[in-house]
């Protein structure tokens, strides 16, 4: 399930793109200064990189830190592109160098933890750069901090369950509907073993958010682990139809032409 974890990575960055773009004041016809001239191409590189434009994200991006190497969000977002771009030793220099100019930003303490988890695995030094991130105070600046412990405690499950659901309650504390959590949760409870609190916990998922091809695919296991063979039915149906070329459903169908 580490298609959540990246979900969640990039609805922080454009939040902080949104909330820390600073408008150009610049007048039409009049010369704009190198520190407007690199806060607009920032601007015009985050916008290319919520489009999918990478290649012009990286261009604007690359161009407002050669005018201000100081713009923490700016290789926030270059690192973001050169991931997409398979990049991933310049994304992880983008990264740190957005941690090293920016300490306490939540988002960028996040991104480069996200990145470490899913990129390196290398989740020790992860799981410190979430708890940095998550005890920043508000009042040094704000977080999503449902979201943070979300991908704390998915960075976690490979490496401790208990751990795992310590973050993913904590998530569920702030934000008892966040549904990345809730779908966590239910893969938690079912890599127990404790298969109705794993339907309990998807079932609020499913209310909380749209069906994804993992969530279904989890909803297939966990009823057929508990011998309910017609609602397994069900949601492998719903798999096939709504997502046939996924690959939870390749992998269903490889699971029924072996007969498992």
């Amino acid at each position: 399930m580490d298609g959540v974890i990246r979900y969640c990575l990039m609805v922080a960055l454009v939040a902080t793109a949104l909330a820390g773009c600073v408008t150009s004041t610049t007048r039409p016809g009049t010369p704009a200064s190198p520190d407007e001239a690199a806060r607009y191409n920032m601007q015009l590189g985050i916008s290319y990189l919520r489009q999918g434009d990478y290649k012009a994200a990286q261009e604007k991006l690359e161009r407002a830190l050669a005018t201000d190497d100081r713009l923490g969000l700016a290789h926030m977002g270059l690192g973001v592109v050169l991931e997409k771009l398979g990049d991933p030793a310049g994304a992880e220099r983008s990264y740190r160098r957005a941690v090293a100019l920016e300490g306490e930003n939540p988002d960028a303490l996040n991104a480069l933890a996200v990145f470490l988890c899913l990129q390196k695995q290398e989740r020790a030094e992860a799981l410190r750069l979430f708890d940095r991130a998550l005890a920043v105070p508000p009042a040094r600046a704000e977080s999503n901090k449902a979201m943070i412990n979300t991908n704390a405690g998915t960075c976690a499950k490979r490496g401790s369950l208990d751990r795992a659901e310590t973050y993913l309650r904590a998530a569920l504390a702030i934000d008892p509907q966040f549904p990345a959590a809730l779908l966590q949760m239910a893969d938690v409870a079912f890599t127990r073993g404790v298969f109705l609190q794993a339907r309990a916990f998807l079932e609020r998922f499913l209310v909380a958010a749209p069906a994804t091809p993992d969530a279904l695919w989890l909803g297939f296991r966990i009823e057929q682990a508990q011998g309910s063979a017609a609602a397994a039915a069900d949601y492998a149906d719903r798999l096939k139809r709504d997502f046939p070329e996924s690959i939870e459903t390749r992998q269903l169908i490889e699971g029924e032409r072996r007969g498992g």
